[in-house]
């Protein structure tokens, strides 16, 4: 994907880098409230040359976590699944925050860059995207670690003294 370096604040910030994209076979400049994406290929050119590793699926720890306490007659078991250092792929969340249609949007794109000097990681709306600000970059990237209650179990052992039955456990 495309790695990023926040929005360009003003014209004049767009112009000094130079950069642009085509738009079908027309040369077309960022301008001020655009996505800065780093030209890694160094032509000036935002295109496909310019993708890079923008995250890791795999995480670097993974696994589960099992707990049983034991009160008397009562029995808590708990199973926990955990992930550490994966990246993940907000896919929904690029689609409620690209501005680029009349589809429904997040409370974040209130912070977008709306005036010449706005300083924020909000591009500017612009019906269509033309310059590509939605484009699959490092803006949608997101740690994925987690920590999940995977199952629960509380349970209760009734005494039983009689030939038929050894044992009866009541849970929920």
């Amino acid at each position: 994907g495309y790695k990023t370096n926040g929005v360009y604040s003003t014209t004049a910030d767009a112009d000094a880098d130079g950069l642009y994209t085509m738009v079908g076979s027309v040369r077309t400049p960022f301008e001020a409230g655009d996505v800065r994406f780093v030209d890694a290929h160094e032509d000036g050119l935002i295109d496909e040359k310019d993708m890079q590793e923008i995250g890791d699926p795999t995480p670097d720890l993974y696994g589960s976590i099992f707990t049983n306490l034991k009160v008397q007659r009562f029995n808590l078991s708990a199973q926990f699944k955990y992930s550490l250092g994966n990246d993940v792929y907000n896919y929904t969340r690029r689609n409620l925050e690209t501005m680029s249609g009349w589809e429904n949007q997040t409370e974040a794109v209130r912070n977008r860059w709306q005036v010449e000097g706005d300083i924020t990681n909000m591009p500017k709306m612009v019906y269509g995207d033309p310059r590509g600000n939605a484009r699959f970059s490092d803006r949608w990237i997101e740690d994925g670690s987690f920590l999940k209650l995977k199952n629960v179990t509380l349970s209760y052992n009734v005494p039983m003294h009689n030939d038929v039955l050894t044992d009866l456990v009541v849970y929920g």
